[in-house]
């Protein structure tokens, strides 16, 4: 009779440690998915026409979809592959924007005319590197993008 209680305890004491690791690894896992910020992108553009200032206004909503602050530290307009205005394009866009978690930051600048007119997208880095690529949008309608880590 002991032998028969002693393998029941065994089996419960093995079924036990093998959900503590289960549990464990799922700790793990979900901490390392929520760690990484979650950002979204919308951008929509503002075409003047006929006056005296006619640089376009572009703006940038960025939505932290995560509980943890991130920021955006580089923010480059581009023409195909090659960068036209470096960080924070001409200095109109202060940087680093802190964004809290669960928070929407608004950012705008204007654009130089003839940079308006060769420019394909921007490319927009967080501090974990992901890079969010924002096409050139019509100026219509508010444009959502998708970032890509790298």
């Amino acid at each position: 009779m002991n032998e028969g209680h002693f393998n029941w305890s065994k089996l419960i004491s093995v079924a036990a440690l093998a959900v503590a690791i289960i549990a464990l690894c799922w700790n793990i896992i979900s901490e390392r998915a929520r760690s990484k910020a979650q950002m979204e992108v919308w951008q929509i553009n503002t075409f003047y026409e006929g006056s005296n200032d006619d640089r376009t206004k572009i703006t940038l909503l960025f939505r932290n979809l995560s509980h943890r602050p991130t920021a955006i530290v580089d923010i480059y307009v581009r023409e195909g592959e090659g960068i036209l205005e470096g960080r924070g394009y001409r200095d109109r866009v202060d940087l680093p924007i802190k964004i809290d978690p669960w928070d929407v930051r608004e950012v705008k600048f204007r654009i130089e005319k003839n940079d308006e007119k060769r420019m394909n997208n921007i490319l927009v880095r967080d501090i974990e590197d992901n890079e969010i690529v924002v096409v050139r949008g019509t100026g219509k309608t508010w444009v959502k993008t998708k970032s890509k880590s790298r």
